[in-house]
C-alpha cells in the first residue's frame, strides 16, 4: 500500500533533518524556504513545494523545507502550530535556524541551493543570496538577486503562496493533494486573504479556485477552518509585547535607512490590557534590531460583526523621522487618523516622571527615547505586502530628509 502525501512530507522532514547533519559529500542539498516573518503562508508553501520538488529531483539529492528562525519562535505562531497537526504534520520536525543559520548559510559547504517561495531573498546575506537557483513569489514588488547567476523566476500576483505551491501540485498529479496536503495549503489561503473578504482586496479568482479544489480534497469547511485558525492568531496567549513586536517582522535597508514593519493582529486597546506602556518595549525594538524607522501593523476582525479594522504605529530614533513618514503615509492614501482616548496615550517625553502609584519603568518613554504615533488606518485594503515596496522607494528618493 503508498504512503500518502502527507505520511510522504513526514518522512522528507524526518530523513532531511538527518541529512543536514551528515557530511557536505553526502549529496546535494536543496532548502525551500520563505520569508523570514515565517508566518503560516511560508512555512506551508515550503514544505509543499519541497514535496513537490523532491518528485522530481535526481537520485541522491535532497530537498528539504527550512524555517529561517529559532525553533522556539514557532511558538509565537500558533494558526500554524494547529494547521500542521490539523494537516497531520508535528511542527518540531521542520528545520529551523538551528541547522542552519540563515546568516552563514553562504558560507555551508558542499552542494547547497536555495529555493525561495513568498520572497525574492532580499534578506539573505549576499554570499547565501548566490546560492538561490528559484524564486517563487506572490509580491509584484520582488527584485531578482544580483548575486544568482542561474535562476528560474516566477513571481505571480495572487493572495498567497500557497495558491501558487497548491496550482503546480494539481499541475502535477492531482492525486498529490491527499486530505492532509490539502488542508496544510488551503489555511494560509484563507488566512491570508481574509476568506475572500472584498473589503481587504487581496483575493484574485485563482485563489478562490485553488481553495475549492483544495477544501474538497480536505474535506473541510472553509468558514470553519478559518475562523479556528483566526481565533488562534487573535488570541496570541502568553505573548509579550517583544514577541507581538518579533512574531512577524520584516526588515531591510532604502536610502540608507534601517526600516522595519510588524505586523500583528492585536488591536492597540487589547495590547495595552496586555502591557500598559507598550512604547517601552517598542522602543527597545528599535535598539534590538538597529531601526532607524519602525512601523507597526495591526489588521484583526472584529469579533462577532467579522469587520476587518487596521491601525498603525510609527516610531523612529529621531522623532522627526516618525512625523516624516506620517505625514507620508497619510499622503500615500491609507487615511490615517490620530487616535484619542487611553488606547493612543504614548509614552512621555523622556525624563517625564511616572503616573503616581506606577510600577517602576511604568509610562517611561521608550528605550530609543521616542514616543510611538498611534493611528486608525480606514484603508483597510493596504496591507504590509502593498506598503512596504511603496515605503522602500520612498526612502530611496530621500523621504526622510524632511525630517532632518
Amino acid at each position: 500500500m503508498s504512503l500518502s502525501s502527507i505520511r510522504r512530507v513526514d518522512r522528507l522532514l524526518r530523513y532531511g533533518r538527518g541529512r543536514l547533519e551528515a557530511t557536505a559529500g553526502a549529496g546535494p542539498l536543496r532548502l525551500v524556504t520563505g520569508s523570514p516573518a515565517a508566518d503560516a503562508d511560508s512555512l506551508a508553501a515550503s514544505v509543499g513545494y519541497a514535496f513537490l520538488l523532491s518528485l522530481q529531483a535526481a537520485p541522491g539529492a535532497v530537498v528539504l523545507p527550512w524555517a529561517p528562525i529559532p525553533r522556539a519562535d514557532l511558538e509565537l505562531r500558533p494558526e500554524a502550530e494547529l494547521l500542521f497537526r490539523r494537516a497531520g504534520l508535528e511542527p518540531a520536525l521542520l528545520a529551523c535556524a538551528e541547522e542552519v543559520d540563515p546568516e552563514r548559510v553562504g558560507e555551508r559547504p558542499g552542494g547547497l541551493e536555495l529555493v525561495l517561495v513568498d520572497s525574492d531573498g532580499s534578506w539573505l546575506p549576499a554570499a547565501a543570496r548566490g546560492r538561490i537557483v528559484e524564486v517563487l513569489d506572490h509580491h509584484p514588488e520582488a527584485r531578482r538577486p544580483a548575486e544568482a547567476s542561474s535562476l528560474r523566476w516566477a513571481v505571480e500576483q495572487v493572495g498567497s503562496a500557497c495558491t501558487l505551491v497548491a496550482e503546480r501540485l494539481l499541475g502535477q498529479d492531482p492525486g498529490l493533494l491527499d486530505a492532509g496536503l490539502a488542508l496544510l495549503l488551503l489555511g494560509p489561503i484563507l488566512l491570508d486573504t481574509a476568506l475572500f473578504s472584498p473589503q481587504a482586496h487581496r483575493a484574485t479568482d485563482r485563489d478562490v479556485r485553488a481553495a475549492r479544489h483544495l477544501s474538497q480534497a480536505a474535506g473541510a469547511a472553509q468558514v470553519e477552518l478559518y475562523t479556528e485558525l483566526l481565533d488562534a492568531r487573535q488570541r496570541l496567549p502568553g505573548l509579550s509585547s517583544r514577541d507581538l513586536l518579533r512574531r512577524d517582522f520584516k526588515g531591510g535597508e532604502a536610502g540608507g535607512i534601517r526600516y522595519g514593519i510588524s505586523s500583528s493582529p492585536v488591536p492597540l486597546e487589547r495590547w495595552r490590557e496586555r502591557d500598559a506602556a507598550p512604547e517601552r518595549e517598542v522602543g527597545r525594538f528599535l535598539a534590538e534590531r538597529q531601526l532607524d524607522l519602525l512601523l507597526v501593523m495591526m489588521g484583526w476582525e472584529e469579533p462577532g460583526s467579522g469587520e476587518f479594522r487596521r491601525e498603525l504605529g510609527i516610531a523612529a530614533v529621531d522623532p522627526r523621522h516618525a512625523a516624516a513618514a506620517a505625514a507620508w503615509l497619510r499622503e500615500a492614501g491609507l487615511g490615517l487618523r490620530e487616535l484619542e482616548g487611553p488606547a493612543a496615550g504614548a509614552a512621555p517625553a523622556a525624563g517625564a516622571a511616572p503616573a503616581a502609584g506606577a510600577a517602576p519603568g511604568a509610562g517611561a518613554a521608550p528605550a530609543a527615547g521616542a514616543p510611538v504615533l498611534w493611528f486608525s488606518q480606514p484603508a483597510v485594503e493596504i496591507s504590509r505586502k502593498g506598503l512596504e515596496p511603496r515605503l522602500r522607494s520612498w526612502l530611496e528618493a530621500g523621504g526622510l530628509e524632511a525630517g532632518r
